[in-house]
C-alpha cells in the first residue's frame, strides 16, 4: 500500500531521516564540543609556534588587549581559523551519530545550491554597497556618530589583511551558520514544530559570542534574526552565509585599509538604523528572487511501500520460521481446508448405480471383467439334441429378461468367463455389494447350452 508524501521544511530536515531519535541532536553537540577543544588546542599550538618564531617573540600577545587585536594578522589569523574548524568538526560528529546525508545542514535539497548562493552574493553585495554609502553620507553630517579612524597598516600588512579577508572570512561566516542557523535550528526543530522556537532561542548563544555594548549586540540580535528566518524561508543556508559573508568581508576590508576600527565594540544609533534598513531590503530582494526562481522550501519524502507478505508454499503454508497474523492465519488456514476438501473430493470414485430389483449379481462382484460381443450359440442352431437341464427350462427362450432373472441364481458364471472376485471391502465412500444390473451384454443362456457345448466338445 503506498503511503502519502511528507513535506519537511529547513527547520525540521533532522524529522525527515529515517534514522533521527530524539537524543541523537545532543550526542552530537556533545561530541561536536570535544572535538573542538581538541582542534582548538592543536590551531593554539600551531599560531603559539609561529609566533615564538617571529621576531617580536611571543612579548607583543603577553597584553590581554594585543591578544585581542584582529589588525594584528597572526590574532586575525588565529580567529579565523578558530571559527573555521566548527566545520569539519560539526561534520564529524554528525557523521559519528549517523545524520545522513551530511548535506541536510546546508538545504533542503541535501547539498549548497551554488547557483542560488552566487545570486544572493551578488544580491548582498550590491544592497550592502548601497548601505555603505550611506553610512558615510551619515558620518559625513553627524561626525561625533562615526568611530575614531585607526592608522594604516603597512604594505605588508594590508596584503596579509586582504588576503585572509578574501579567503578566508566567506569560511568564518559558513562556519558560524552551520552552528547557529544549521545544526541548532534543526535540533530545537527536532523538538518544537513551530519555527519561530528554531529561529529565535539560538540568538542568545549568537549574541553572547560577540562582545559589543548593547547597540552594538542588539544589531547581532537582529541579525541573527534575519539569519535564522531567511533560512527557514528559502529552505537553507545560503542567503544568510551569503549576507554575513558579504558583512564581514566589507568590514574588515575597510579595516585593513584603516577607514573603520575592527576592534571597536561601541555602537551607534544611526549604525544600526542603517544596517536594520539594508536586511530589511536585502530579505524582500532575495524572497522574491526566491519565489520568482521556484527555490524549494520543503524536503519530500516518500516513505516506503507497506507489502503484503505473499507465500509461494501454498495456501495455508507460511515459509519456515514465519509467524502469521492471529486474523491472517485463520484467513491461510480456511483457503488450506476448501483445497484439502476439494482434492478428496476428486479422489472419491463415482457412486455405483442401485442394484435393479429382479437380478441378485452384485456389482463388485464384474468389475474387471468385459462383456461378449455376442451370446453364445445355442444347441440347437448346432443341430444337436440337448439334455434335460436340472433346474427348470425357461418357458420364453426369445424374452432375455425373464430367462435371465430365472437362471441367475444357478448359472455358473466361471463358465462364461466372467469370474466372480471378491467383494470391495466397505469403507468412507464405498458402499458395500450393492448388485450390478444386467445389461444387453449380459444374455440369460441356460445350462442347457452350456451342458451341450461340453458334449460336443
Amino acid at each position: 500500500m503506498e503511503q502519502a508524501q511528507q513535506e519537511y521544511e529547513y527547520h525540521r530536515l533532522a524529522r525527515s531521516l529515517p534514522q533521527h531519535r530524539w537524543w541523537k541532536p545532543l550526542l552530537t553537540a556533545l561530541l561536536a564540543v570535544a572535538f573542538y577543544v581538541v582542534l582548538l588546542l592543536l590551531v593554539l599550538a600551531v599560531g603559539l609556534l609561529i609566533a615564538f618564531r617571529s621576531p617580536a617573540g611571543l612579548d607583543p600577545y603577553m597584553d590581554p588587549a594585543a591578544a585581542i587585536d584582529l589588525s594584528d594578522p597572526l590574532i586575525f589569523a588565529f580567529t579565523l581559523a578558530s571559527l573555521i574548524i566548527m566545520i569539519p568538526v560539526l561534520a564529524l560528529a554528525a557523521f559519528i551519530t549517523g545524520t545522513k546525508p551530511l548535506g541536510l545542514l546546508s538545504s533542503v535539497a541535501g547539498r549548497i545550491r551554488w547557483r542560488w548562493l552566487l545570486l544572493c552574493s551578488g544580491v548582498a553585495a550590491v544592497i550592502y554597497g548601497v548601505g555603505l554609502g550611506v553610512s558615510l553620507v551619515v558620518g559625513y553630517f553627524f561626525p561625533e556618530e562615526s568611530a575614531v579612524m585607526p592608522t594604516q597598516p603597512d604594505s605588508t600588512t594590508l596584503i596579509i589583511l586582504l588576503a585572509l579577508t578574501l579567503f578566508a572570512v566567506p569560511f568564518q561566516a559558513a562556519a558560524e551558520e552551520y552552528v547557529f542557523r544549521g545544526f541548532l535550528m534543526q535540533a530545537i526543530g527536532s523538538w518544537l514544530r513551530h519555527p519561530a522556537f528554531a529561529i529565535l532561542l539560538p540568538v542568545p548563544l549568537f549574541v553572547l559570542g560577540h562582545l559589543y555594548d548593547p547597540l552594538g549586540q542588539t544589531y547581532i540580535a537582529i541579525f541573527a534574526i534575519f539569519a535564522g528566518w531567511i533560512s527557514w524561508r528559502t529552505g537553507g543556508l545560503e542567503a544568510a552565509i551569503a549576507v554575513h559573508a558579504v558583512n564581514n568581508m566589507t568590514l574588515f576590508a575597510l579595516g585593513a585599509f584603516g577607514l573603520v576600527d575592527v576592534n571597536a565594540t561601541e555602537g551607534s544609533l544611526s549604525g544600526l538604523t542603517v544596517s536594520v534598513l539594508t536586511m530589511a531590503v536585502t530579505a524582500v530582494v532575495i524572497v522574491r528572487l526566491a519565489d520568482r526562481r521556484g527555490i524549494a522550501r520543503t524536503r519530500t519524502v516518500t516513505p516506503p511501500p507497506v507489502l503484503q507478505p505473499t507465500y509461494p508454499h501454498g495456501p495455508g503454508q507460511p515459509p519456515f520460521g514465519h509467524q502469521l497474523p492471529t486474523q491472517q492465519a485463520q484467513a491461510w488456514q480456511g483457503q488450506g481446508q476448501a483445497h484439502a476438501r476439494h482434492d478428496q473430493a476428486r479422489q472419491e470414485p463415482q457412486a455405483v448405480l442401485p442394484a435393479h430389483p429382479a437380478h441378485g449379481v452384485s456389482g463388485p462382484q464384474h468389475q474387471g471383467a468385459s462383456a461378449p460381443a455376442s451370446a453364445p450359440p445355442s444347441a440347437s442352431s448346432r443341430g444337436g439334441a440337448t439334455a434335460a437341464p436340472p433346474g427348470p427350462t425357461p418357458s420364453a427362450p426369445t424374452t432375455p429378461a425373464s430367462d435371465s432373472s430365472d437362471s441367475s441364481a444357478t448359472r455358473d458364471h466361471g463358465a462364461d468367463g466372467y469370474p466372480s472376485g471378491p467383494a470391495h471391502p466397505p469403507g468412507p465412500g464405498y458402499p458395500a455389494g450393492t448388485p450390478h444390473p444386467p445389461g444387453p451384454a449380459y444374455p440369460a443362456a441356460g445350462p442347457s447350452a452350456t451342458a451341450s457345448d461340453r458334449e460336443q466338445g
